[in-house]
């Protein structure tokens, strides 16, 4: 018995000291520095709109900015510097994938599939996933209710929404404003029990009310929509972070209703399926790709839209990866519509699209994004 507890420490061992050995041997190769996204990751990325250009998602592009950002900052810390390089080797392990979803599978399998190790994805009740990061907004803390904007905050994200309006008025522009709410809020049922609500108003629809109670501007927030709704359909993927194309639909049709008073519902247009067992982002991050195929993939079929909605206008739609699909519906009402990610707006692109019609999104873990001058800095 010893003997082989002796073994099986020696073989321990050696497994966990070839991990960085091996890590340090493949990023001296330059072709191998990192672990490229397979091309079931690509489709995934492209499909629900994460994917910015080859193998470069949302993700690695925010942190790319951050660090080029970063050089106009104050010099970091010993501490801050030794953080950073170890994130950085622990990113580049030897096999870190494939550790993930071993490690991922194994708490699952111990925990009769009700739990699962990952930084990134919370696995809720009825095989739905949830985004729990806190380096990509704090979906959780939102959920939680625990990081209300104080009134100076809002006032300030009034403020410049409002002077971003005026702007554009004297461009002949209309401006309107969308925050679409996070998942977790839709879909609160299916949240772990061991995750309490501290206040059930979160800080998008706290922030919605005030601008409602406080100005005349137009911020769409379609939670009532969405939670109308979801007993005729799913409206956000199961394994993914973002809604599919007919919540995106109802959250157009709400932004319909609140500026032009039009409305259509689910019922009364058409989706195809284009892909009946897809598997979105949030399995992805957590190494379990391909394993829980369970999604339907709907397309809105542009001809089903109702002519009576359209608008013979040019719509410049910026925003974040919700905007893929919500642009998409887009199309089936307005003359043109354009699509640009928030965090590559230029003020050039006003020339450039021509737009009537400027709608500004950010989902609801982003919305303090609202509070800067995005859309009228020169």
């Amino acid at each position: 018995m010893k003997n082989r507890d002796k073994w099986i420490t020696i073989v321990f061992l050696i497994f966990i000291l070839a991990i960085p050995i091996l890590t340090v041997a493949r990023n001296m190769l330059p072709s191998q520095q990192g672990e490229a996204l397979t091309e079931e990751e690509k489709a995934i990325l492209e499909k629900n709109g994460t994917l910015i250009n080859d193998g470069e998602s949302q993700t690695e592009s925010t942190t790319s900015t951050e660090e080029t950002a970063s050089n106009n900052q104050p010099k970091e810390t010993r501490f801050e510097r030794f953080q950073r390089r170890i994130n950085h080797f622990t990113d580049g392990l030897f096999g870190r994938t494939k550790l993930i979803a071993f490690n991922t599978e194994l708490t699952s399998l111990l925990t009769g599939g009700t739990y699962i190790e990952s930084t990134q994805t919370l696995m809720g009740k009825n095989n739905m996933f949830f985004y729990k990061t806190e380096l990509d907004g704090h979906p959780i803390w939102d959920y939680m209710g625990i990081n209300h904007f104080s009134e100076a905050e809002m006032a300030a994200i009034a403020a410049n929404l409002t002077a971003t309006r005026e702007h554009l008025a004297e461009k002949g522009i209309e401006f309107y404003t969308m925050c679409i709410p996070n998942k977790e809020i839709i879909y609160a049922e299916n949240m772990p029990d061991t995750i309490a609500r501290v206040n059930e108003v979160s800080r998008g629809e706290q922030l919605a009310q005030y601008i409602e109670e406080n100005t005349d501007l137009v911020f769409v927030y379609p939670k009532d929509a969405l939670m109308e709704n979801k007993q005729k359909a799913q409206l956000y993927f199961s394994t993914d972070s973002h809604s599919n194309q007919i919540g995106a639909f109802v959250n157009m049709q709400e932004f319909f209703r609140t500026v032009y008073n039009t409305h259509a519902d689910i019922d009364s247009v058409e989706f195809r399926i284009d892909d009946p067992a897809f598997s979105g982002d949030l399995v992805m991050m957590a190494g379990l790709t391909g394993k829980y195929n369970i999604d339907k993939y709907y397309v809105f079929e542009l001809d089903s839209a109702d002519k009576a909605q359209y608008h013979d206008q040019t719509l410049l739609y910026v925003g974040d990866s919700f905007g893929g699909f919500l642009s998409w519906i887009c199309k089936g009402y307005y003359k043109e519509v354009y699509w640009e990610d928030a965090r590559d707006f230029q003020y050039s692109m006003y020339d450039k699209y021509k737009p009537d019609v400027v709608i500004w999104e950010r989902a609801e873990r982003y919305c303090e994004v609202f509070m800067e001058p995005t859309l009228i800095t020169q």
